[in-house]
């Protein structure tokens, strides 16, 4: 079957501090025929530059600061999607930009905030989760050194569990706290001392437990899967969304709240046999349902869809 051709308009994240859309990509690359654009310009002469017309153009992080800005969108005759990753941001200015949009489709990590915030763009939206890349997280069968693990942002005005968990937590014997290194590229000779891609993932796999929330957004984040694919037990909130995905509070994660997140963390870090059956059940469904693999065809089935209708 012949490949679609893609054109993805999108910030170069191959050194990003979270690199999961250009892992994405190099699994969509391998399902369609992939060109990868970082550069603003008047989408028209984009396209000129190209050696042959694309099928579908999907443009990442429409509106946002790590996205090139490309004008003419309105004259375009060749169907297009974008994708909307911070949500929250700047919502009735972006909600205006969409009604002038001709956009095919609108992608977004966070299925239920769009639909509160967005509801007019319901039937464009198409929900893509965020996924982990098995390659970098995995078990890599380190000693689990660390009882309780919490890495990240902790800003109590987006992150009020987190925050409350590093204010209770920090002094604890076996607590581990690491900040968040910036959202940035993480270069080269940073790769051994900062907490990004496989230095982030192999901390988070010495940890028997490891804590995070979804922040006020109820946004299901990232960590959600980076946790569970280092087969490390996940404690967190849950939420209908996370129930969506497949993810079973008692099952693959512990699921806490502000009140009871202190007892649940004790509780099974006495309790190995049962905090270890939590975290290879978690561990093998995110391989199974959530990698970046999976997501990768997910993708390219959507846009395929797309083109479809």
């Amino acid at each position: 079957m012949k490949k679609i051709k893609l054109l993805v308009i999108t910030g170069d994240f191959s050194k990003y501090v979270s690199p999961e859309f250009y892992h994405l990509l190099n699994e969509a690359a391998k399902l369609s025929d992939l060109t990868v654009w970082h550069e603003p310009g008047h989408i028209k002469d984009i396209i000129n530059t190209l050696p042959s017309r694309p099928d579908f153009i999907f443009i990442n992080e429409f509106g946002e600061t790590n996205t090139p800005k490309v004008s003419g969108l309105e004259s375009l005759d060749i169907p297009f999607a974008i994708n909307m990753h911070d949500i929250h941001y700047h919502k009735a200015q972006r909600r205006e930009e969409l009604k002038s949009l001709n956009a095919r489709a609108i992608f977004t990590y966070y299925r239920d905030k769009f639909d509160e915030w967005y509801p007019e763009f319901v039937s464009k939206m198409r929900w893509l989760p965020h996924h982990a890349n098995t390659n970098i997280f995995k078990d890599y069968g380190l000693k689990k050194e660390i009882d309780f693990l919490l890495m990240g942002a902790v800003h109590s005005r987006i992150y009020p569990l987190r925050y409350k968990i590093l204010e209770s937590m920090q002094n604890k014997p076996g607590f581990v706290y690491h900040e968040h290194p910036g959202y940035r590229n993480i270069e080269d000779h940073e790769k051994y001392t900062t907490f990004a891609g496989e230095k982030y993932a192999k901390e988070i796999n010495r940890a028997k437990i490891f804590f995070t929330c979804n922040s006020k957004y109820k946004y299901t984040v990232m960590k959600y899967f980076e946790v569970l694919a280092c087969k490390t037990l996940l404690l967190a909130p849950v939420s209908p969304e996370i129930i969506d995905l497949g993810l079973i509070p008692g099952k693959h994660f512990v699921a806490i709240t502000e009140k009871d997140f202190q007892e649940k963390a004790e509780y099974y870090l006495r309790h190995d046999k049962e905090r270890e059956a939590i975290a290879q059940e978690g561990y093998q469904f995110v391989r199974e349902q959530h990698s970046t693999v999976q997501r990768g065809r997910q993708f390219v089935a959507m846009i395929k869809d797309l083109l479809n209708e």
